[in-house]
């Protein structure tokens, strides 16, 4: 049998496919990180396994991605735990049928009884969205009854989200995220969710949070999720103050390896933040919010000064701004990571959160290593194109120095 890591590597790169297969019967807090995500003691909700169910996958687990069941429909057989390879994965698995996904609470139905309104029109076709209707790589057909309902897993703002199990092998556990079509409209912000869905559709990447597919009812837009396991990386910041010099590293190191691979696609991002952030099964980091609030907590940073913290100086000077946004953000977020608030934040004064950045008003405390000051510097500088390169960062010493030996550079 596979073992948990490798069949989770293998479910980040399976598509969910047009052939259609028969459906199955805390610690006290620095003040800099005083909000709680939504997500309530995620990782207590939540099995260790993201997806698929191992316990259903197929006896072909270990030929290439193409062998997918979804993909390609075939007779699948269920594999039974062994004591010997439950103890060489350490996980502790034990025999059963299927993986706890938590009782439902109805929520989608009493929700949908009082929120949202049915479009019509011109509107109702733009939002009509269906990723079994592409013409590139379409998926099978969705609709609520192909999934068993579990626990639900938060609230955004347009919607909530819940934990589900796909009815047909190999029997996907995913996150379901809701989006309500009028409340869309009344924000004025269909063409952008439109965009954001379809441009996450195409992304491939083991730290970009996986959109498998999508479809829609009258009133809402349902969107198939990678299942991050270990929640909100927000909440382990808020748990801890702070990160550790190594942890950081190898988290921005993923998250330069992830933004090199955005920008290879003409993707910038804009709003890279720690809530904009999940965890996946072996606690890997994962860009989760594309523009329309994946697992986003009620609480978010709302306040302009909030948001201001992380955009570059071109974006609050208004001026032209390119993909290099994404560089100064990272640099912020590395200062965040180690020191618990963003850099420039001030809460007296949203003027002086703009004049800070505008500046590059950066101080660092004597805590921190010459080696991580001297890459945050680098990114955190006034002019874009004198900001050190992506490719560049993965290359610096502060991040060579805590990479896994098993990590290519």
């Amino acid at each position: 049998m596979a073992s948990i890591g490798s069949v989770t590597r293998q479910v980040a790169s399976l598509e969910i496919t047009n052939k259609r297969t028969t459906n199955s019967s805390s610690s006290s807090l620095k003040s800099a990180h005083s909000k709680h995500p939504s997500q309530s003691n995620v990782s207590k909700l939540l099995t260790k396994f993201a997806a698929p169910n191992p316990l259903h996958s197929s006896s072909n687990a270990n030929k290439p991605h193409h062998s997918s069941s979804l993909r390609h429909p075939t007779a699948t057989t269920k594999t039974t735990t062994t004591h010997s390879s439950s103890a060489a994965r350490g996980d502790g698995l034990k025999k059963q049928a299927s993986i706890d996904i938590g009782q439902y609470d109805g929520g989608l139905e009493l929700e949908n009884e009082k929120r949202g309104e049915r479009v019509f029109g011109e509107a109702a076709q733009e939002l009509a969205l269906d990723s079994s209707h592409l013409k590139k790589y379409p998926t099978r057909e969705w609709n609520l009854h192909g999934f068993d309902m579990g626990r639900p897993l938060g609230k955004g703002k347009f919607g909530r989200v819940y934990m589900v199990r796909t009815k047909c092998e190999p029997n996907y556990i995913l996150a379901l995220k809701t989006l309500y079509k009028s409340e869309i409209i009344q924000t004025k912000v269909e063409k952008q969710v439109r965009r954001e869905i379809e441009i996450q559709q195409n992304l491939r990447h083991p730290n970009v949070l996986r959109l498998y597919g999508y479809f829609h009812d009258e009133k809402r837009i349902f969107l198939m999720l990678e299942f991050a396991a270990k929640g909100e990386l927000y909440k382990q910041l808020s748990k801890h103050g702070c990160f550790t010099e190594k942890r950081s590293s190898r988290y921005i190191d993923q998250m330069a390896d992830a933004l090199i691979y955005l920008h290879g696609k003409h993707v910038i991002h804009r709003d890279i933040k720690p809530e904009n952030l999940l965890l996946g099964i072996n606690g890997e980091l994962k860009i989760g919010d594309f523009g329309w609030s994946v697992h986003a907590p009620s609480n978010r940073r709302t306040t302009l000064c909030g948001t201001l913290d992380y955009l570059a100086p071109e974006m609050v000077e208004s001026r032209e701004h390119s993909e290099k946004v994404d560089y100064w953000a990272l640099g912020v977020l590395t200062y965040e990571f180690l020191i618990g608030n963003p850099p420039f934040e001030d809460r007296s004064s949203m003027k002086n959160t703009y004049r800070r950045i505008a500046k590059v008003d950066l101080h660092f405390p004597p805590t921190l290593s010459a080696e991580v000051k001297g890459l945050i510097g680098k990114l955190l500088q006034y002019e874009p194109e004198k900001r050190l390169a992506l490719t560049e960062v993965r290359k610096h010493p502060w991040i060579v120095k805590y990479r896994p030996r098993t990590a290519s550079g």
